[in-house]
């Protein structure tokens, strides 16, 4: 089953510190999240997508798969995959998955679908 064959919604925001330049933080965030609708606020920025195919190459490249999908399916109530990501690997398109808060923030994602596992699946999926 393809990422297009799923219905679903991703949810991402990220404080806004005094320190950012705004316009850096959206590039950051476009380079996981890209083809995402941006709401900047003055203390948040909030995207939502319906795309996550660079999120996906990007587990693969990074050969995380195992570890995304083993993360991801933690994290799951109901139909929702809720995360955090680091900012600071996100400036680098990458994927570094957050336990802790770290120095420069973080990002929180959430992903909604009815076929949730499934939806994983398919992003961490290997050959």
């Amino acid at each position: 089953m393809e990422l297009n064959d799923h219905d679903f919604e991703v949810k991402i925001r990220s404080p806004i510190y005094p320190t950012e330049d705004t316009e850096k933080l959206v590039q950051c965030l476009s380079k996981v999240f890209p083809k995402t609708k941006w709401d900047i606020r003055e203390k948040t920025i909030e995207g939502n997508s319906k795309y996550l195919t660079r999120f996906k190459t990007i587990l693969e490249d990074m050969q995380i798969r195992d570890t995304a999908r083993s993360y991801m399916k933690g994290r799951i109530v109901n139909n929702e995959c809720s995360f955090s990501l680091s900012k600071q690997a996100m400036c680098n398109a990458k994927v570094n998955f957050s336990e802790e808060e770290k120095p420069l923030g973080e990002v929180e994602v959430a992903i909604t679908c009815d076929e949730i596992s499934e939806l994983i699946e398919n992003l961490t999926e290997t050959e």
